[in-house]
């Protein structure tokens, strides 16, 4: 037996359907009415966890699975009319009445945290576009996104100090070391702040719409139409960087692999500020280096890294299949 207060009515039609409940120790528990009861509805109560919780609000699971994939230890059964701050008892059952689970596909929309930053942007779309396509394109949208929204400090003091922490722990040797980094980065942005698709409508033409910070996707937009500008330099000025660490035998070196001089310093800090401004970044050289934690051969690393991603959506606008990339809904 358990006393549950109602917390929150997360959807209803006409009566209440899915409820959120609290224990006294401040257990989560989620439930679903079931059936007319001989008082009031007849619910049953699962045990769920505060992240499984951010999860059902963000859409990424539906009710179904959270009341049974998820569902841990024995369900609540009680009748309640769902009015919140409602106190109630329950009754323990290991397994819950017959027919009474909902149907999967149930999502509890509306009730995830959004940013007041964020804005729908849309990509037009063009062509034909494989399921591979639509993975490489999300994956690049999302690893320049986390490094944008780093780069612009876009969220709270405590988000920010653990997404510095991220850059000054890093090796930065190259290869799948960056690959974990960007995977990394995008953990540590808070979930109202990530990007999120919206919407996807294929054809030829469609779009798909995002949900994103708006600040970040536009400088994402103006650093992809600069390196698809005819007269950019920064192909050449990526060239030259790579080369430059690549005939040192620098590629797959942090600097606690080598020991660098005054004059090889001087020289990366000119090399990263060169490169910065023909990538459009030269607003951003002094605080990439900072997160860098005043190392210029990891920060040039952490531009490169950048830059090969931006190309790859430079790419998808260049060749069409992405156009007008980040604009207002």
């Amino acid at each position: 037996m358990a006393k549950l207060t109602v917390e929150k009515i997360l959807l209803s039609y006409d009566v209440p359907l899915i409820a959120l409940a609290k224990a006294n120790n401040g257990d989560k528990y989620l439930g679903v009415n079931y059936d007319d009861g001989e008082t009031a509805f007849k619910f049953y109560f699962s045990r769920i966890k505060t992240e499984h919780l951010k999860q059902l609000y963000a859409e990424k699971i539906d009710v179904h699975y959270a009341v049974t994939k998820l569902h841990k230890g024995k369900y609540q059964l009680g009748e309640v009319w769902g009015t919140v701050g409602e106190e109630f008892k329950t009754k323990s059952a290991e397994e819950l009445p017959a027919d009474a689970l909902p149907e999967p596909g149930m999502f509890i929309p509306g009730h995830a945290e959004e940013s007041l930053n964020s804005d729908f942007k849309v990509v037009d779309i063009d062509g034909r576009w494989e399921i591979s396509d639509l993975r490489r394109f999300s994956d690049l949208v999302q690893d320049c996104y986390s490094f944008g929204f780093a780069l612009l400090g876009a969220t709270g003091q405590a988000a920010t100090k653990k997404i510095n922490a991220l850059f000054h722990k890093h090796p930065w040797r190259g290869g799948f070391s960056s690959v974990n980094f960007f995977k990394e980065l995008y953990r540590n942005i808070p979930n109202q702040d990530r990007a999120a698709i919206r919407k996807i409508d294929y054809a030829s033409p469609g779009e798909i719409r995002f949900y994103m910070n708006g600040d970040v996707a536009d400088s994402i937009r103006e650093l992809v139409n600069e390196i698809n500008d005819k007269d950019s330099p920064a192909r050449e000025a990526y060239k030259k960087a790579y080369g430059h660490l690549q005939n040192l035998g620098w590629l797959s070196k942090s600097d606690t692999d080598i020991k660098l001089s005054d004059q090889d310093i001087i020289d990366l800090v000119e090399l990263l500020d060169d490169t910065c401004e023909a990538f459009g970044l030269d607003d951003c050289a002094a605080h990439i280096l900072e997160l860098a934690s005043m190392d210029p051969l990891s920060a040039i690393k952490i531009v490169l890294a950048y830059y090969r991603r931006l190309q790859g959506l430079a790419d998808y606008v260049a060749t069409g299949k992405a156009q007008d990339i980040f604009h207002d809904a």
